[in-house]
């Protein structure tokens, strides 16, 4: 049989696979790391099954929610990521004060010494060292 036969079939066969996207190259990349030790070989090679079968399947819809879900998922880690960032960031040049009265998170920058604080929510002034 001829070579270009043949790829002619497979092309045929899979002209209506959903394809590569980026959760299934996440599953792929997580599993082939999952199989690189003894006690996770299993799960990282569930992973990597379930990522061609995501590739070669015929339900387009579904797997487009399964990525939209995950993507929103992954999109909230990063924005809770990015912000645990910038609190580090501004913990540098400020101090955080809580007010005893209502709880409400005040930043008052670093370096000017014993200040009166006044809380912009309920009014109450309270000492602290910045």
């Amino acid at each position: 049989m001829n070579s270009k036969k043949v790829l002619n079939k497979i092309a045929y066969h899979l002209k209506d696979c959903y394809g590569l996207d980026k959760l299934s190259k996440h599953l792929y990349i997580g599993g082939l790391l999952l199989s690189l030790t003894r006690f996770t070989s299993t799960l990282g090679l569930l992973s990597v099954f379930y990522g061609t079968w995501r590739c070669f399947s015929k339900n387009k819809y579904k797997r487009y929610l399964e990525l939209n879900s995950y993507e929103t998922r992954l999109l909230a880690v990063k924005q809770r990521f990015n912000k645990a960032k910038t609190n580090v960031i501004q913990l540098k040049g400020y101090k955080v004060f809580k007010c005893p009265s209502c709880s409400q998170k005040l930043r008052v920058p670093r370096g000017k010494g014993k200040i009166i604080i006044s809380c912009k929510k309920c009014q109450t002034e309270f000492r602290g060292k910045s």
